[in-house]
């Protein structure tokens, strides 16, 4: 129940943009014990799921620019390949200490923006 409960209210925030990625990623490892690579594709499944929700209703209204979206497309495919390499060379102790960091500063910036 809680998993459901932690969920729910992840979905909700990510949908309101305020991350609920990165705290479904802490609760999984913190909560839970995963391991943190499993907590991260979890995540990464959680954002599929969400984010292909939104893509329907922006290519619907046609609010996406196509030829940009295909760049991105691109560079993201070679950026996840590079990243899926680095990431199978670091250990997963340095792996979470380097997104608790991420997470702290892109919190630091989130608040001083607002």
């Amino acid at each position: 129940m809680l998993d459901f409960i932690v969920g729910f209210i992840t979905s909700l925030l990510s949908g309101m943009g305020v991350g609920g990625g990165g705290l479904l990623v802490i609760y999984l490892v913190l909560v839970q014990g995963l391991a943190q690579y499993d907590a991260q594709g979890i995540n990464l499944a959680f954002f599929i799921c969400s984010s292909a929700a939104a893509l329907t209703v922006h290519f619907i209204k046609r609010n996406i620019n196509l030829r940009l979206a295909a760049y991105l497309i691109l560079f993201g495919a070679l950026g996840a390949v590079l990243g899926s390499i680095a990431a199978s060379c670091v250990p997963p102790e340095t792996a979470r200490g380097i997104f608790g960091v991420f997470l702290l500063i892109s919190g630091l910036i989130s608040l001083r923006q607002k």
